[in-house]
């Protein structure tokens, strides 16, 4: 399984299970009704926030990947275009002594 997968479903399953077990011990936990809707208020608030910190922070390292992977993919986009020109350098340069060969040759 590849890795961003993993940590996605890491992530997914952390929060789906975080909720379940909240929901759970709130509803088992001898309470009035008006406290028991209260306390399920002050979980789902407590979990939308931390949801969001945690959409914030895989945005951010998100952005951080993206701008790594577009300064590697330049760099070797730069060292590509380097060695072609080499390549080319050195065949222009072998086809050059190939036609001077074939001229003193034929003189």
């Amino acid at each position: 399984m590849p890795k961003e997968n993993t940590g996605s479903g890491l992530l997914v399953g952390t929060i789906v299970g975080t909720a379940v077990g909240a929901v759970g011990a709130l509803l088992l936990a001898p309470k009035t009704g008006v406290q028991l809707r209260e306390d399920i208020s002050n979980k789902f608030q407590a979990l939308s926030q931390r949801t969001q910190e945690l959409a914030s922070t895989a945005k951010d390292k998100t952005k951080d990947v993206l701008s790594s992977v577009r300064e590697e993919a330049s760099d070797l986009t730069d060292r590509a275009k380097k060695s072609n020109e080499h390549v080319m350098d050195a065949f222009s340069s072998a086809k050059d002594d190939m036609k001077d060969k074939m001229r003193s040759t034929t003189n």
